[in-house]
């Protein structure tokens, strides 16, 4: 069944990794997050919201849905004056017209339906100042269906699970949709670029195990019970059992739009 983010045992979830210089790499090319105010939209843990914070941003204000998510969000941002949380959501989020200088939003729109993936950009746009940019940072069924392998971990899910492949082109953004959304709805110069984002280093297979057995920052591994799992992570294990050092890297897409 589908992630409830308000769960408590999902506390936790979505903290305890560090942003790549990957990432900052590409935000860095894109924009320049010095003295700006940023929302993070679907913030999960705050993790990108510090990532923010560490590029110079003048205020970064957290908004999730999930009190689960904020409650991570308040305590890995902790101490630092220049991040606010609110709660809200992503097709309304409380904030003031024309407030900020970027939205974000990192694995969010496959979480809202299809059909109101419009409303959300159109929120995005209204949050924008005039000149202010949209970073869509999310996953294509072209992002997810790559084999699985050392370099492309999550792809042994759909190789061992090829059933979730229905699940995923159900709620995966399309390039062709989502640029046709952002037109729509006003936003300009629009660009795609593909990211091959480092996520996580595993000391050894056993950490990396313990991760996939927690469900730990993958969503779809909700839809799989504990038995499957733990054959998951058998079928993974043939791999990379014996390595050291293990890189999970992850491929997105990353949409770009100025009002």
């Amino acid at each position: 069944m589908p992630i409830n983010f308000n769960a408590e045992e999902n506390r936790h979830t979505y903290v305890g990794r560090d942003v790549q210089q990957d990432w900052f790499d590409l935000i860095q090319k894109l924009v320049d997050p010095g003295d700006k105010e940023i929302a993070d939209i679907g913030c999960g843990g705050g993790i990108y919201s510090l990532a923010w914070v560490k590029m110079g941003a003048k205020k970064v204000t957290c908004v999730d849905s999930s009190q689960q998510m904020l409650a991570d969000t308040a305590e890995n941002t902790a101490g630092i004056p220049n991040i606010i949380i609110k709660q809200g959501d992503a097709l309304c989020t409380g904030l003031p017209n024309n407030s900020q200088d970027i939205v974000f939003e990192r694995a969010l729109i496959h979480h809202i339906s299809p059909e109101n993936r419009t409303a959300c950009f159109a929120e995005a746009h209204r949050l924008l100042r005039s000149g202010g940019v949209y970073i869509l940072q999310d996953k294509t069924m072209q992002d997810v269906q790559l084999p699985g392998s050392p370099e492309n971990i999550r792809g042994y899910i759909l190789d061992v699970y090829p059933h979730l492949h229905h699940f995923e082109m159900q709620r995966r953004p399309n390039n062709i949709e989502v640029s046709h959304g952002l037109k729509t709805v006003g936003f300009k110069q629009i660009k795609t670029i593909s990211l091959l984002e480092k996520c996580t280093t595993y000391k050894d297979f056993s950490q990396l195990a313990t991760d996939f057995q927690l469900r730990k920052g993958r969503s779809i591994m909700h839809e799989l019970s504990n038995e499957e799992i733990t054959h998951l992570i058998n079928h993974i294990k043939k791999f990379l059992g014996s390595k050291t050092d293990i890189v999970e890297k992850d491929f997105w897409t990353v949409w770009i739009g100025i009002k």
